[in-house]
């Protein structure tokens, strides 16, 4: 009953973390979600238990390879480096809250894994297709535009997770596969966005 009593906005943002779990690891959760999104989204027993449960064993067992966060367990950041990037471009505002902007984050790095072809080109559609399907955040373009490029940039290299000047980004080679140690100077980030944010 307490998740009945949340706004559809909060709801989105809470799947969206489901979502990340799935597609970060757990190839056959991420099915299942795809075929039972609706009665997830509208909190339908027993398919959002058992989502919440598989959600939290992928976290659960992801921190436990990983107690000291120096490996592995950076894998759950997939899509943060983007998403702090559009809510420090938008000042924090309530524009868009910290869920949407990891799932617009986890789009971005979806799209930038297919940008330097190390995606499967079926899963990106399957990852597109169900944010279509879900109604999940996925137009960038709606809060910025090419003039914002250097500003994200900016906000990118100030990720607490950059040691050098270099941005680190966590992609995705196949639904349940991600790939932390990714390294890329500003200039190829522009050439994404300036292509991201045209199409």
């Amino acid at each position: 009953s307490f998740l009945k009593s949340l706004p559809k906005r909060e709801i989105t943002c809470g799947y969206g973390e489901i979502l990340k779990h799935s597609i970060i690891k757990d190839r056959k959760f991420f099915n299942f979600l795809d075929k039972n999104v609706f009665n997830i989204l509208n909190l339908k027993s027993p398919y959002i238990e058992k989502s919440i449960l598989e959600s939290c064993k992928v976290k659960q067992k992801i921190v436990q390879l990983d107690e000291k966060e120096s490996g592995i367990r950076k894998i759950l950041n997939f899509g943060h480096t983007f998403a702090h990037a559009y809510e420090a471009g938008l000042s924090y505002s309530k524009k868009l809250n910290h869920g949407e902007a990891v799932l617009l984050g986890m789009i971005s790095a979806i799209n930038f894994s297919k940008k330097i072809n190390i995606i499967k080109t079926k899963d990106f559609n399957k990852i597109i297709n169900h944010y279509q399907k879900a109604n999940l955040p996925n137009n960038v373009k709606k809060y910025f535009s090419k003039k914002d490029i250097n500003k994200l940039i900016g906000f990118m290299k100030n990720d607490k997770k950059n040691i050098s000047n270099d941005i680190n980004l966590i992609l995705l080679n196949y639904i349940g596969k991600v790939n932390y140690k990714n390294k890329f100077n500003t200039s190829k980030l522009k050439q994404f966005f300036l292509k991201f944010l045209n199409n």
